[in-house]
């Protein structure tokens, strides 16, 4: 789509304009920043924390960095401080919690910002429209997008040719992936395995694809009520479960557990995971390795994950604010965020550059997957669906559990928790 017409779009949802004027360059104030504490988003911050204050010296910026693992739980402790005496003015904000706070009102529109300032207007230059479709709240735009995220299955290509396995085609099906894991799983003499095909991602977001790819989530198309019902939900799940259990091309099922490390051990030769474990791989001099998309059974699905920073409905400064959103959104933020290789930039053309193409060599499909891309479903009370979905999950993957009883209590406790939700 083009810009003029991605602008367009948004100016839908807008509220009429306003004027604005960029505050004075003399403003005294405190700005407070809530976002992930990894330390590429420390090394983003400070860098557009220095580019706002060349044009306002005396504002002091103070970021908290949370944890986003579980991202229910940076959630829950975003809710806490915005209740404490001093809530944040901004907020970096994926799209598991942008129902959560849209529904309780805690985020502005920044809309009206976009609309009334040409420096806002080109924040939204080069962006793949359906990468907004996970920052917004029924017709709210509360966020300018800052990164986003997919998930690819990485793979080993030098454990590949030693098992005469071809390397992963585009269309690849899960009959593929479990012929080439069963080719890739290494057993001693005496039967114990010593190396793995593949690592079951132990987080929501990643596990999400293997039911997308099936055509199915954890929960309704408009995510207002359970889906774990639906057939194609267990056939997913049992498939997963007879990785570890039948085939024992998997290790146990561990709950928040990427993969990445045995990856890099070379204990596995498959597992799936974002775009930050690049750098993992390159910081390891790790260099055989490639990433496919994930293997589908009845749709290519590819799962989205948006970031974006919004300004608090409780800012006392939120024009102040939105100056320095434009610094942690810009085309700066996105070209270091290339050269940083963490996350997907927000725009093309950062996305797809030389060295953001650089590693591992089948690169473009990060960004490429926009295009096969749906974001996970974000209700408002996403944290508990979360805790609900992997605990019950984790109980039949490690075998503590049937698959029927499990779905029954998956059911019954997601039912509840939906029937409780204020849209």
């Amino acid at each position: 789509m083009h810009r003029r017409s991605l602008l367009a779009l948004l100016a839908g949802a807008a509220v009429p304009l306003r004027a604005y004027a960029a505050p004075p360059a003399s403003t005294t104030a405190t700005l407070t920043l809530f976002r992930p504490a990894s330390d590429s988003d420390i090394r983003l911050t400070n860098a557009a924390v220095e580019r706002f204050n060349k044009r306002y010296p005396s504002v002091t910026v103070k970021a908290q960095y949370v944890s986003t693992n579980p991202w229910g739980d940076y959630i829950t402790q975003f809710l806490n401080q915005v209740s404490s005496s001093t809530p944040p003015d901004l907020v970096m904000m994926a799209t598991e919690g942008v129902s959560t706070l849209g529904s309780r009102n805690l985020v502005r529109d920044v809309m009206p910002y976009v609309q009334a300032d040409p420096v806002g207007k080109a924040l939204f230059d080069d962006i793949e429209p359906a990468l907004l479709s996970g920052l917004r709240y029924r017709d709210k735009l509360a966020y300018v997008p800052n990164e986003w995220n997919t998930v690819v299955t990485y793979y080993n290509t030098a454990m590949f040719s030693e098992a005469g396995a071809k390397p992963p085609a585009p269309d690849w099906t899960w009959a593929d992936f479990l012929d080439a894991a069963q080719k890739l799983t290494k057993r001693d003499a005496s039967g114990k395995v010593t190396q793995y095909g593949y690592f079951i991602p132990g987080g929501q977001f990643a596990l999400s694809t293997w039911f997308l790819t099936n055509n199915t989530d954890r929960l309704s198309e408009d995510g207002h009520a359970s889906n774990v019902r639906d057939p194609k939900f267990r056939e997913a799940l049992v498939f997963l479960h007879d990785l570890i259990h039948k085939h024992r091309v998997s290790p146990a099922f561990a709950r928040n557990d990427t993969g990445g490390a045995p990856f890099l051990a070379k204990q596995v030769a498959m597992f799936a995971g974002t775009h930050p474990r690049v750098t993992e791989m390159i910081s390891a001099k790790f260099d055989t390795v490639d990433v496919q998309l994930c293997p589908r059974n009845r749709s290519q699905t590819s799962i989205a994950g948006m970031g974006g920073i919004g300004i608090t409905a409780a800012s006392p400064n939120p024009d102040l604010a939105w100056e320095l959103l434009k610094e942690l959104t810009g085309q700066a933020n996105a070209e270091q965020l290339s050269r940083d290789m963490r996350s997907i930039p927000p725009t093309r053309a950062a996305a797809t550059n030389a060295q953001f193409l650089s590693f591992p060599p089948n690169a473009k499909i990060f960004y490429g997957a926009a295009a096969v891309a749906k974001p996970l479903a974000q209700p408002p009370n996403f944290a508990q669906v979360e805790d609900i979905m992997m605990r019950n999950v984790d109980a039949y993957l490690t075998g503590n559990q049937e698959i029927d009883p499990m779905l029954d209590a998956l059911d019954g406790e997601l039912s509840r928790a939906m029937a409780r939700v204020k849209w």
